[in-house]
Order: C-alpha cells, then structure tokens, then sequence
C-alpha cells in the first residue's frame, strides 16, 4: 500500500514486488521499512504521545487523503505503540508530530516545552531578557566584548544554559508579564514567567536541579523560584496579563519638602495620569503617544538613610519613574507636580506583581510575599 500510494519512493526502498492497489492491509517490505525508519527518527526523544502525518500527494483533496491514509496511519500507529511501550497516537496536543514525505523520508518535530515559574532579580545591572548587541546582530565583536550582549548575563540566559542542557532543546523564548528596567530590581514574590523550549529531546526535566545550577550561575544577581512544567495555555495567559504592580520609589528631592508631604503623596491615590511617552523611550515607543493610568494606592514612606521612600500600586504600563519627577510635564500629574518640588527617582525595586499565574494551583511551591511596611529600608547598595 505504501508504494501504491508513493510510487516515487520506490527507489528508496528497493522493493521490487508490484504495490497493492486500493487500501488493502498495509503490510510487505514497503511498510517494514517505512516503520523501521519512524522508530530510528523517534529513537532520540522523550514522548508519550506523537502524530502521523504524510505529504499530500498531487491532486488528492484533503478527504481523499485521509481516505487513502487512514489504514496506513492506523496500523503505524498500532506497531509503534506496540514497539514503545507507554505512548500512544494523540490527534489533540502530540508530544511529536512525525512526517512522512513523498519520497517516504522521515522527519519528527517535537512539541516545545513550557516551563512556568517566577523570577526574582537583586540585581540593578542585568537585564531579564537578552539585549542584544545589535550593531554586531549579536555575533560578537570588541564594543560589546564579543558577547553579542550590551550587558548580562540575562535571567534568560542565565536559565536557559540548565535547561537547555538537560532536555536537548535547541533554543528558548522567554515570556515575562512585563519586565523591569535593567536598573530596577524585581523583589517580593518574583515576576512571573514562562520558558518556552523549542526542539527538546526530553520532556521530563529535575526542575529542583535545574534550579540549582542557576543559583550556581547567577549567584546573588537573581533567584528563580516554583519552577514547574505548565502548558500553551499558561504562556499566552502570561503575555495577555495586564497585572496592576507595586513599586518602591527612592527619591531624591531638589529642595525641602512640605509638612504635608506625607498627606499630599498619599492623595495620588485614585488619581488618574496622563502619560505621553518618556523621552528616554520615545525612539522606540514613538513620539506623541499619550496614555491614562491610574495610580491604586500611594504610601509615603519618609526618609531612609538619606533618601525618601514613596510606595505605589499602579495599572499596567505606567511608566513609575516619570510619575515621579514628571517628565518636563508629559506626566501629569506627578509626585513632584503634587509635592511642589523636583524630584528624581533615584532607584526603583518592583515589590509585588499582583497576578496568579495559573501552574501555581494545587501542590504549587509557596513563594513567600512581600512585607507590607516598609518602616527601615537599606538604601540598596547594588
């Protein structure tokens, strides 16, 4: 049946008997050797569940393919259960997904594999994701000390490396909901993230080990912490958050601030803000881009070691350091605006990413929240 349905894949055989006609029992020579090299391209990976699919000959209909088809599909889908035991055919979500071309060549294309967690990042002078040196396309040269990076490790690579290594995979996306900039620092209990492995040959991973060969990399720059296996679902849920986030402000004022200070920072609370876009993002945002958020909760926290410490849960997409200082007045309005003073910040923490990613259910790892107060704060010396 096979040469009856691929003549040209004759050669590649070397079967001399004539093909059966029809859809008669797929069996001879022609299907042996069909299978034997489906088990010798599936021999490298780790699946429980995999997909037949062949190349559609000229001039047939999609109905017509699966007519002629299905009986092959069938009894390969059969043999290859028998021959591996514990996996078995899945038309929904295969582990892999097995082609068989015109010339009865074999390829399989491995479902990526999604790992959920969260990030914390302690550091004020690496990024969370990649960021490519791109006058070099991120080849390397001597402006970026051949890293192909402007700066890193990244949280991405920094993780990356482990999983990389233990599960075959070729490469890796990393989706965050949001990100920080490189000099703020993302506390409390982490950003959530989701890994996406592109081309693994082993899906079950020691996530505890993974863990700690990043703790052995990255030092005291991060953490990652609730690593866990989670689904498509769980990176597109990520990517569509738009999750309210609490800062912490250092602040540096340009004179003294008012006996009110503390009552006025607090009214911001409520308030909405128009935002255009800050200059320092503007060649890549665009220019003129106005946006309304509103600040939830504002707490001024007073002075700590010769800084000032103001507290916000802010909408998504609110642009915190200009919300301070005001940006030349394409923030309004702004805590500088409301105190009467200019104010720069000074540093920036992410205390709280207010949204529950969907891995963390039952049996999830218990990640530690934020304090609430704040009341004697080193100011942070990295």
């Amino acid at each position: 049946m096979v040469l009856a349905l691929y003549p040209q894949a004759r050669p590649r055989l070397q079967v001399t008997e004539e093909p059966a006609s029809g859809i008669s029992p797929p069996m001879g020579p022609s299907f042996e050797g069909l299978l034997e090299r489906i088990l010798e391209v599936l021999r490298p990976f780790e699946l429980r569940t995999f997909v037949i699919g062949f190349e559609r000959a000229e001039g047939y209909d999609r109905c017509r393919h699966e007519r002629e088809f299905r009986a092959l599909k069938v009894a390969l889908g059969e043999e290859i259960a028998r021959r591996i035991p514990g996996v078995d055919a899945d038309f929904d979500r295969p582990d892999l997904r097995i082609h068989v071309a015109r010339d009865l060549s074999v390829s399989a294309q491995p479902a990526p594999l999604f790992l959920g967690g969260r990030y914390r990042k302690h550091s004020r002078e690496i990024p969370a994701t990649r960021w490519i040196h791109h006058a070099c396309r991120g080849r390397g040269c001597p402006t970026c000390s051949y890293t192909g990076n402007l700066c890193g490790p990244s949280i991405q690579e920094l993780l990356s490396e482990p999983v990389l290594w233990l599960s075959g995979g070729e490469r890796t996306l990393f989706h965050a909901l949001g990100r920080e900039d490189t000099d703020a620092r993302m506390l409390g209990r982490g950003r959530p993230f989701v890994l996406e492995v592109h081309r693994p040959l082993r899906r079950t991973l020691p996530l505890e080990r993974v863990q700690e060969l990043f703790q052995e990399s990255a030092g005291d720059l991060a953490e990652v912490l609730g690593l866990r296996l989670t689904t498509r679902e769980a990176r597109s849920a990520v990517k569509s958050a738009a999750a309210e986030k609490t800062y912490r402000a250092w602040i540096e004022a340009a004179g003294p601030l008012p006996a009110d200070a503390a009552e006025r920072a607090r009214a911001l609370a409520g308030r909405t803000v128009d935002q255009a876009s800050p200059e320092r993002v503007e060649h890549r945002r665009g220019r003129g881009r106005q946006r309304l958020r509103r600040i939830v909760e504002s707490s001024w926290l007073g002075e700590v070691e010769g800084k000032l410490v103001w507290e916000a849960r802010v909408e998504a997409g609110t642009y915190v350091k200009e919300l301070v200082s005001g940006d030349g007045g394409r923030t309004r309005p702004s805590l500088a605006e409301v105190l009467g003073v200019p104010c720069r910040c000074a540093a920036l923490d992410v205390l709280e990413v207010h949204w529950d990613p969907p891995w963390e259910g039952v049996g999830s790892v218990d990640i530690p929240a934020r304090a609430t107060h704040y009341p004697h704060l080193p100011w942070p010396s990295s």
